[in-house]
Order: C-alpha cells, then structure tokens, then sequence
C-alpha cells in the first residue's frame, strides 16, 4: 500500500506490517468480544467512537415503573380500541414481561390515579381507558352494534366489508371515523401484497391505473384530517405518504405525531424505517423536549441497528437492561439480531436459547437462529428446530424461513425455492427474503430470477447491503467485473466497515487491474476485522501475482502471525510457509529460510520441500566452507611465497 513507501528499508517495512496487526488488534478491541457484551469495560461513548458515529450517550437513570406502566397501558388502550393487533401484542407482551418489584410499586395505574404525565394530556384522555369514546355522542343501539361487527370483522381481516358497516356510523362516532379510513388502507394494502406476492419468475410490469392509495390519501387532505384533534389520523396519512413513496412527507408526519403523543409507539417505528442517519436521529430525540420514559431510548436502537451499527445498538439495548428491563424477549432478541449481524453466531444462539427457554412458541426473529445455525452447519440443531416450529406454527413466514433453510444446507435448493416463496406471500416487504430466495436461484443457476429477486430486495430496502451483494456477486460469477464493481460499491456504501465487501471489492479492482485501490481494500478489511480471513491472503497474492515477491512476503508473514494456529487457514498456511521459505532462499536469506523449512517439516504435504531446502542451504553452507578454505589456503601460499621472498632477499 502507499503508507509503505514511507519506509526506505525492507526491514522498516517489516515494521510496518508488524504495526499494521498491532492497529487492528486495538481496533477491533474496541468491540465486545463473543461473549462479554453484558459485562463489557466500554463505554457506549468508546464505541460510537471507533464506529465513526457520534450520538449523545446520557446517563439515565432507573426506569420510572409507574410511568413507564402509565405509557404501556395508554398505548395498549388506544390500540386495542382502534384495532391496531400488531401494537396490542407488542404492548401486551411487554407487560407481561414486567419485573414482579414493578408491579409491585405500581399499586395503581394510570387509570385509577388523576396524575397528569404529559403535557398533552387532558384530564379525560387518562382517566378512563375508553375515554375517546366516551366523549362521542350516545348512538343508536343498532349502530352501536354495527360498530362491534365491524370492529370483529377487522380482527378476521376482512377490511373491505368492515369498512362498508363503518361507513354506516362515521357521522356519530369519532373512533369509527378512523377505523373506516383505516380499513380502507388495509384494504388496499392487503390487496397490494397479494398481487406483489406472485411467483417470482411471473412477475411482469403493467401500465397500472391511479393508485387506490392516492385517491384515499387526497380523500383524507380534501377533509382536512391531519389537522384532526385524533393524532391518529396523521399517523394513518403517514403510512399513506410511505406507500405512495412520499417518504419525506411521511417522515414529517411521524415526527409530527411523536411530537403530539411521545408515547405513541408505531410512530416510533415507523420513523425509525424513514430516518435519513443516526446523528439526526439522535438529533430528534434529545433536542425535541419529547417526554418519553423508555421509546426514545428503543427507537435509537431501531435507527442503529438499521444502520448496521450493530455493537451501538447492544449497548443501547443493554443500557435499558441495565435500567430495569431484565427478562424481557423483546430485548434479548434484539441483542441475539445485532450479534447476528456481527457473525457472532455463538452469542446469537445462547441469546435464542435463553428467550426460547422462557416463551419456547415465539417466533419473532427466530429465523435468524436458523441462519446463524445454517452458517454454523449445525444441520442437527437446524433439523431439530425445523421440525419443531413446523409442527406447531406450520403457516407463519419465520417458520417457511427456518425450513427453507434446512433444506438449503441438505443442498436442496428446489424445496428451499418452494419454501421461500411461501415465505413471501406471507411477507412479501421482508427484503432479507427476496436476498435469500435470490441466492438458491443462484444456486440453480437461474441468473434471470436472481437478478428479479435482489432487485426486488433493493427496492424494498435500498440501505440493505445483502441485495446490492448478491447482485455483485451474480455478475462476478457471470464474469462481468465491471458490473459486479458498481454493485459492490453500493454494498460497501450501505455497510462501509464491513470487511467481506472490502475484500470482494479489492478482487474486482485486481481482476480490472486497478492495483493500488486492490491493495488499499484488502488493507482496510485486514484494519476492520477481516472477518472471514482472506484480507492478507488475497493481499499477499496480490503481490505475488504482479511479481512483488518481496511485499508478498512481508504480508505472508504477516499472514502467518495472525493465522497460524487456525486450524482451518491450514491449507494456505501450508503455502505461505513454503513460498517464504523458497523466498528467503532465492534472497540468500539462510537463516530465515532454515526457519521456515523447519516450519515445512510439520506439514507432510511439504515435509519433502523442507528436506530438500536444507540440503540446498547445506550445499551453500558447504561451498562457502570450501570457498572460505579455497582463500585461506591461497592466502596461506601468498604469505609464504612472500615470506619466501624476502628471506632470499635477506640472504642475498
């Protein structure tokens, strides 16, 4: 690399390369070790930055239980009666999850209490868990009851016809007002799932006519409902502003709606999809006077995690441990994701265990298990779990995910194919699907439906690196570098301190002949972690191949230094110690060449290289004697002829 042309000798570069593990092993120090993310020494301030991120780390102290139950029960509430499923199981299993001192000191609830947590709180909006609805009007028995059908049908996830009841009592009821323009979107919105879920290899584009989506959310405009005193309703535009791809109008409407009611969690959430970086993130939070016993602290751990700062989101996620929040799966499956992500697959699966262990049928994530056990080629573990989630959830997209995976490691990528793809009928906007079903076309060398695939995943998801990787990948293997080169810079943009995208970079710059930006990728993956180990590796033939020998060889010892002892690095340990030695021969470096043919004797597959490398060194050992010998014989005669002479001369 460049930084070594600041070394004149090759013993200073020696040095260098030395330097250069001795900078990696304190970088990477900066990050929790497999196992110690509990009880690591770092401040979440340290990691942010060695991240390069910067984001307010402010002590806080212990979770306030009366408010914090006070947040959870308004929110449970405000679902449950607008029909919000997904927040209800979210709020509910959280309180379920409760520490028992909490519920302990929390004798009473918000609902027997006239204490006022919020600025934006009437005295009505917290004393009665059905106070939106008792402030409406007495209705009719008849449309009383029409309510309640719809409200079912809702749950039974029959949108269309809920609606057509709802439009019966908007004109009475506030909360009905809502839930009628609410199950118009989910109308539409499950009617979009259902046409996107079609069978990859069918998809084609149509000329479609105005979106059912545009004409709702004018509808709703036309009658001014974001200025509505019911902050739900902006909270629905802004889900509309995400479809039509208003995204910047729908990040507006969430920090909008956080700003009226901090304790509305989907909001939340749906900003952390929509936020541009961490910093404004962080921004947002401290700076917006929002007052929010816990959410602020999980939205952040959303945005980091989303932005693959995954060790920032397990101290942000262990902060809220450290807080109070012990037990809860919520956490510690999000503590097992982010470790996922880090390829530590051992803390991932002791984290999957521990929350199957307390709720053995829950799901959520558990997908991730089977990945890590998938790279972990556990195929018993993986078989076991397959079976069991199969058994019990046949027809939930986790469980599609976990068996497609099984029968990818048996090989068997058609029945991975089919299983996939169930998976994305169940959920066709998960884009880590799409990138999955992606790969097994690959697998089958079906290159048209793997490129549809990963398009699809960088649709949905554009900061997701995996689709941008895999479409690198495909044209890498298609043999088309300069393809593969655009994509894989996307990749590294979406994830820059990822090592595998640096070196699978560094080969296309070498396959294109761009050498110095080769050299300086396989550097910086070696600088951040090099987590597959190929960073020196593919450095060092780097150098061999354009006939550096010489730098070759200073990375190959480097390469030495940190690999020698890994069992599975055997192969190419075995050539680095034979072409060192071979390389120190040719430089007439015995010494260091006796030690590496030393090295060779541990090897059988160049026991015999290293035998005949110490006969070579013997030769040379043995014609420098003879040569030595040669001199002082004929130094010895030159001093006696001279002697010889003048003793004559002496004579005479």
């Amino acid at each position: 690399m460049s930084a070594d042309k600041m070394f004149s000798t090759p013993i200073e570069r020696s040095l260098n390369r030395l330097t250069l593990i001795q900078q990696a092993a304190a970088r990477s120090g900066a990050l929790p070790a497999a196992g110690q993310f509990r009880n690591s020494k770092l401040s979440p301030f340290e990691v942010s930055q060695m991240s390069g991120v910067s984001i307010s780390m402010i002590e806080r102290g212990k979770i306030n239980s009366r408010e914090f139950i006070q947040e959870l029960e308004w929110f449970q509430q405000e679902t449950s009666t607008r029909c919000f499923i997904d927040g209800e199981l979210w709020t509910n299993e959280i309180l379920a999850y409760l520490p028992n001192e909490w519920l302990v000191e929390s004798e009473t609830t918000v609902w027997h209490t006239n204490v006022k947590p919020f600025v934006n709180d009437s005295l009505s909006s917290i004393t009665s868990p059905s106070s939106s609805t008792q402030r409406e009007d007495v209705t009719p028995k008849k449309d009383s009851y029409s309510s309640r059908f719809a409200r079912t049908l809702i749950k039974n996830k029959d949108f269309r016809r809920a609606a057509h009841f709802l439009e019966k009592t908007i004109k009475d009821s506030r909360s009905d007002h809502f839930l009628y323009y609410r199950c118009l979107f989910l109308a539409y919105y499950q009617e979009h799932l259902e046409n996107d879920s079609e069978g990859v290899e069918r998809k084609t584009s149509f000329a479609e006519e105005k979106s059912p989506f545009s004409i709702l959310y004018q509808r709703m405009i036309d009658e001014k409902l974001r200025e509505n005193d019911d902050v739900w309703f902006e909270y629905l535009m802004g889900l509309l502003e995400v479809q039509l791809g208003l995204k910047v109008e729908a990040e507006k409407s969430f920090r909008s709606v956080i700003i009226r009611e901090p304790r509305h969690w989907l909001a939340w959430e749906g900003l952390s999809l929509l936020i541009c970086d961490i910093e404004d993130a962080d921004t947002f939070v401290t700076s917006s006077n929002i007052k929010s016993v816990w959410m602020s602290d999980w939205f952040m751990v959303l945005v980091l995690q989303r932005f693959h700062q995954h060790s920032m989101a397990i101290q942000k996620a262990e902060q809220l441990v450290t807080r109070g929040m012990t037990g809860i799966p919520m956490i510690i499956t999000k503590i097992a994701a982010c470790s996922n992500a880090r390829h530590d697959h051992d803390q991932a699966i002791a984290n999957f265990e521990d929350v199957r262990k307390i709720d053995p049928y829950r799901l959520t994530d558990l997908h991730l298990l089977s990945d890590s056990l998938y790279i972990r080629n556990d195929q018993r573990q993986l078989s076991a779990l397959a079976m069991e989630v199969y058994k019990v959830h046949k027809f939930r997209w986790e469980t599609c995910c976990i068996v497609a995976n099984y029968h990818a490691m048996r090989r068997d990528s058609e029945h991975a194919i089919k299983f996939f793809q169930r998976a994305l009928r169940l959920n066709p906007g998960f884009a880590a699907l799409w990138v999955l079903i992606g790969h097994e076309f690959m697998e089958m060398k079906n290159n048209a439906a793997a490129c549809v695939s990963y398009r699809r995943a960088i649709e949905i998801d554009p900061a997701d690196h995996r689709g941008w990787y895999g479409l690198g990948q495909m044209y890498d293997i298609m043999k088309m570098p300069a393809y593969s080169l655009y994509y894989y810079q996307e990749a590294q943009k979406c994830k820059p301190h990822d090592s595998r995208l640096l070196v699978a970079l560094g080969e296309v710059y070498s396959k294109l002949n761009r050498i110095d930006d080769a050299e300086k990728c396989f550097t910086g993956a070696y600088l951040f972690g090099d987590v597959e180990g190929n960073a020196l590796w593919n450095l060092a033939k780097l150098h061999e191949k354009y006939r550096d020998n010489h730098r070759a060889a200073q990375v190959f010892e480097v390469f030495l230094v940190v690999y020698e002892h890994v069992t599975s690095a055997e192969e190419k340990i075995i050539y680095a110690v034979a072409f060192l030695a071979n390389h120190f021969f040719k430089n007439d470096n015995f010494e260091k060449a006796g030690e590496f043919a030393t090295k060779c004797m541990a090897y059988e597959s160049i026991c015999q290289e290293g035998n005949r490398l110490f006969r070579e060194i013997s030769k040379v050992h043995r014609c420098e004697a003879e040569k030595a010998a040669e001199r002082a014989r004929r130094s010895g005669e030159g001093t006696s002829s001279q002697q010889a002479a003048q003793n004559d001369e002496e004579g005479g």
